[in-house]
């Protein structure tokens, strides 16, 4: 019976990686072409002053 565990929980994080992607494109991604950085929202990211440190007691 721990057999059975064990290769559910194995052949589960193998279906995980396959699908994040650790061994190659994920299946989502595949036939996409990613937009190279420089294209990617620039417009929506908003830089403000840095905050000054404060002095700690």
């Amino acid at each position: 019976m721990r057999f059975l565990l064990t290769l559910a929980v194995v052949a589960n994080l193998a279906l995980l990686a396959y699908g994040q992607g650790f061994f190659g494109p994920p299946p989502a991604e595949q036939g996409r072409t990613p937009r190279p950085l420089s294209q990617r929202n620039q417009q929506a990211l908003i830089l403000g002053a840095p905050i000054p440190p404060t002095a700690t007691p």
